[in-house]
């Protein structure tokens, strides 16, 4: 649970500690957890001071990681059904060309009340630069993909101006990092961090869970979902295809002689 005791362990950075924090908040029933690609082991190493059982799965090898399976979630993994109270997917879904083969085995190996959690970038003129971005989202794409997979998105905001606000310009780094020198002078290095890393998660939430914010959400780098979903039935996209166009009843006709 976040406290003052392990502040330090989320981070300084907004862009850092904002999604972490969301998932410390989400899986905090939960002890089981897989991570789905975790290359700076962020995660990892927060939810071990969280005294979680953690295991980790990533293309590219990681040390010093007790639990690590190097494969894709692509293909079948060696857990049994419903092995995981939790699992996350920060950051990695948009790098999946098979990202619908990754969330069936995720609806697999999730226990019926476990929680996905995933942070994804949405579209913007930034995130379809980069090569390794090969699905871009928006919250309807994103929100039709876990349908599909048999998951219901149950929480969501959008993550953006309080991201990136250090690195806006250098009048917003002035202001972001001054008022977190002001609440560690105040209270103390540890307690002040805590005091600054919960005031900007909660104006994130706020912001991203209010529309009347979201073109301002829209301008930052960092635009993007933070999500927690859980299993539900399959939506059928294919009879929902089938329902949009069917064609019209037309009269049946004589073909054209000549």
């Amino acid at each position: 649970m976040h406290n003052p005791q392990n502040a330090t362990s989320y981070g300084t950075s907004p862009d850092g500690f904002i999604p972490t924090l969301a998932i410390a908040e989400f899986l905090k029933d939960a002890h089981k957890i897989l991570i789905v690609g975790d290359f700076t082991k962020r995660d990892h190493d927060l939810l071990k001071t969280l005294n979680k059982n953690v295991t980790v799965i990533d293309i590219t090898p990681l040390s010093g990681i007790d639990q690590f399976y190097l494969q894709s979630i692509t293909t079948k993994t060696p857990f049994e059904d419903n092995h995981f109270d939790g699992v996350i997917m920060a950051e990695v879904i948009e790098h999946l060309f098979e990202d619908h083969a990754a969330l069936d085995e995720i609806h697999r190996i999730l226990s019926p009340h476990g929680k996905l959690i995933i942070t994804v970038p949405y579209f913007s003129n930034k995130q379809d630069e980069p090569e390794y971005h090969v699905r871009i989202h928006s919250k309807k794409t994103i929100t039709r993909l876990l349908g599909n997979s048999g998951f219901n998105i149950k929480s969501h905001f959008y993550r953006g101006i309080m991201s990136r606000l250090p690195q806006k310009n250098r009048v917003t780094k002035t202001i972001t990092f001054g008022i977190s020198k002001l609440l560690r002078l105040t209270f103390g290095r540890n307690k002040g961090l805590y005091y600054f890393q919960k005031l900007w998660f909660s104006l994130e939430k706020f912001l991203g869970s209010n529309r009347f914010f979201l073109p301002l959400q829209r301008t930052c780098i960092s635009f993007g979902g933070i999500m927690v979903a859980t299993k539900s039935t399959k939506v059928d996209f294919m009879q929902i295809q089938k329902d949009s166009f069917i064609p019209p009843e037309v009269e049946k006709r004589e073909p054209n002689t000549l």
